[in-house]
């Protein structure tokens, strides 16, 4: 016979569970409608500010209870100087950035969510929804890349960019052939006015993969080269003309790496072979995740860089932000 303690363990862990459950209830929600919390992507033991010459300013993760929070594809900044995202189901995202005195986010504040428009004015939906890239033109306007059904929109600049309907942009013939899940996932404007992208997998026979430079006469063809097994994500174009492309890839292991890649303004040209140079390289053991979007903002010491990681709603996967500072030097 088994003797009866004072307190046997399925009492304890129904008492426990209890008071857990009793100082949820009691503890307010979080404030704001994401969080931002600040995130170690290195051991406590190794936690390095450089990489490969660039400043690692904040490192955070995002989380929100909002049901269209997350599979976030494309990053910018706005005119307004707000950060600005899409995401694959179809809705935009914005926040007020507040950085402290040496240029370090410190918060997002202020978040709004919104589907993302059709030229009807109406939302998105079906096969319209998933916005992989989002790029800022000139006149402060934005251009956002489509997948599964492949099309770029341009949408009016702020403070009305929500409300505004689509406008469409004559897509490369090309781009039809790409797999359903492998287009223009990499889009930004040139000083110039004109529209670079870059294919996901739509591959030459050389191994290279598609690009375009579109004006609003043509589309001209080039090539892009990317780090063995990497695919291109997402691109930003900096004020000299120059572009960084983010490339990431997903290993046998389900481990994420993601390189940045530079590609100087004198190489884009139509039928050009683009093949950047390294700019920096994560891997693991980081502790990383899908990194599809960046952004880009120049300040007095150089040039911010803004990366975010696409969750894919998935609960095993993070939504995480990294700024890093490229230093300013003459090219």
């Amino acid at each position: 016979m088994l003797r009866e303690t004072p307190l046997s363990l399925r009492s304890y862990i129904s008492i426990t569970l209890l008071l857990i459950l009793f100082s949820s209830c009691s503890m307010p929600p979080p404030s704001g409608l994401v969080q931002l919390r600040p995130f170690q992507i290195e051991s406590k033991e190794n936690q390095r500010t450089e990489f490969d010459g660039l400043m690692l300013l904040g490192a955070f993760e995002l989380r929100s209870r909002h049901p269209q929070f997350g599979g976030i594809s494309g990053l910018s900044i706005g005119a307004d100087g707000r950060l600005y995202a899409v995401s694959d189901r179809g809705y935009w995202l914005s926040a007020r950035m507040r950085h402290d005195s040496e240029g370090a986010l410190v918060d997002l504040l202020d978040w709004q969510i919104k589907p993302i428009l059709t030229p009807e004015r109406t939302p998105t939906d079906g096969l319209l929804t998933d916005a992989e890239a989002l790029a800022i033109a000139p006149d402060g306007s934005f251009i956002v890349g489509f997948e599964q059904t492949h099309r770029l929109w341009r949408y009016l600049p702020p403070p009305i960019t929500f409300d505004s309907p689509a406008q469409a942009i004559p897509a490369p013939r090309n781009l039809a052939k790409a797999p359903r899940n492998g287009g223009l996932e990499c889009v930004t404007v040139l000083p110039s006015g004109k529209i670079f992208t870059l294919a996901e997998e739509l591959q030459n026979k050389d191994e290279s993969f598609k690009g375009w430079l579109i004006d609003d006469q043509q589309a001209m063809e080039l090539s892009y080269l990317p780090s063995a097994g990497f695919r291109a994500s997402d691109c930003a174009a900096l004020p000299n003309g120059d572009v960084i492309v983010l490339e990431r890839h997903l290993s046998i292991f389900l481990a994420f790496s993601a390189r940045l890649k530079l590609i100087r303004a004198a190489s884009i040209r139509p039928h050009a072979m683009l093949n950047g140079e390294d700019l920096l390289r994560l891997d693991p053991p980081l502790r990383l995740d899908n990194f599809e979007g960046i952004a880009v903002q120049e300040d007095a010491a150089g040039t911010l860089i803004y990366l975010i990681s696409d969750n894919n709603f998935q609960p095993f996967q993070r939504t995480l932000l990294l700024q890093f500072r490229l230093p300013r030097r003459d090219h």
